[in-house]
């Protein structure tokens, strides 16, 4: 079962505003750049449309990305041990300087 009674899943933009589609009809390219929030566009308090920044868009799509890697890292058997692996090496103290290790690479 989830950690997360349903409806509680924290959201990753809080500035989400529903409104209705006549909004959509007086923005223009000005308001658009200048837009703060993420519209949710909707017709007789049915949702059809989510309107955000690029900007924003690249930041989901970045977030996403991420997610579906740490999803691959955690289900396969190999990637898991070794971060797993990485992470007790950390706790134990083993570890090296970043600058000594491309020290050693140039020396190569």
């Amino acid at each position: 079962m989830s950690r997360f009674a349903a409806g509680t899943i924290p959201r990753i933009d809080p500035s989400v505003e529903h409104v209705g589609v006549s909004r959509l009809r007086k923005l223009n390219s000005d308001d658009l750049k200048s837009m703060d929030k993420t519209l949710v566009l909707q017709e007789n308090d049915q949702p059809l449309a989510v309107l955000l920044t690029y900007e924003k868009f690249l930041i989901l799509q970045d977030q996403l990305d991420s997610l579906m890697k740490t999803i691959y890292v955690l289900s396969s058997p190999e990637e898991s041990a070794a971060f797993r692996a990485g992470i007790e090496d950390v706790t134990n103290g083993r570890t090296k300087d970043f600058n000594l290790i491309k020290a050693e690479l140039k020396k190569k």
